[in-house]
């Protein structure tokens, strides 16, 4: 038994009375970080486990429901991780970052309006975030991919203004197209312009734009 798991099982079986809140908040906090290590180690089955031992014998909780989710998704399970992502913000609302992979799961499985609103979400509640920009990242490419140029516009900039770079798209095929279009081709290079990336728009003129 992890040691995780063996110190929670001391605080009495599931079902018992739940220890002091502040306790039971770091336990989940502290399953929470050893799904995290065990996911970015790439352990999946392993950390599938922690996270289902963890819920079923001290404590289920929104965190750990979007462990659960993010597992699924990447172990290549979009139903499963939809059901559970879905669960863990109906849970917990204020998860921005379980309202940005429901919004990647949406995506992928093409419910555009879905997942625009789970992007939406993600954006409203990550602006102080070191990787705040990824909410309006992705709904400017929800924008572009709809032609919509207003939008496309509003959300680069809010992407930018929080961090976001044009040399995390340079290999993207989708920000490419959004060049050769005439709108979003004028947005892009302006904005290049004005955050010195311009060496991404003549890499994609390069590769055909």
């Amino acid at each position: 038994m992890p040691a995780l798991l063996l110190l929670a099982a001391l605080a009495g079986p599931a079902g018992a009375e739940l220890p002091p809140p502040d306790y039971r908040a770091a336990l989940v906090a502290a399953a929470e970080a050893e799904a995290d290590a065990l996911i970015g180690a790439g352990r999946l089955d392993e950390a599938a486990r922690f996270v289902e031992d963890f819920r079923e014998g001290v404590a289920d909780d929104a965190r750990l429901i979007y462990e659960a989710g993010l597992i699924r998704r990447l172990s290549g399970d979009p139903g499963g991780a939809l059901a559970l992502l879905e669960r863990a913000v109906e849970r917990d609302p204020s998860l921005a970052y379980a309202w940005y992979d429901l919004g990647e799961v949406r995506l992928q499985s093409g419910d555009l309006a879905g997942a625009r609103e789970a992007f939406e979400r993600a954006s409203a509640m990550s602006e102080r975030h070191p990787k705040g920009w990824a909410g309006p990242f992705r709904l400017a490419e929800l924008a572009g991919r709809e032609g919509d140029a207003l939008g496309f516009e509003r959300w680069l900039k809010e992407a930018l203004r929080r961090g976001f770079s044009f040399r995390t798209v340079i290999q993207d095929p989708t920000w490419r197209g959004f060049l050769g279009q005439p709108e979003l081709g004028d947005i892009l290079r302006r904005m290049a312009t004005v955050y010195g990336s311009e060496e991404v728009i003549e890499a994609w003129e390069a590769a055909g734009g």
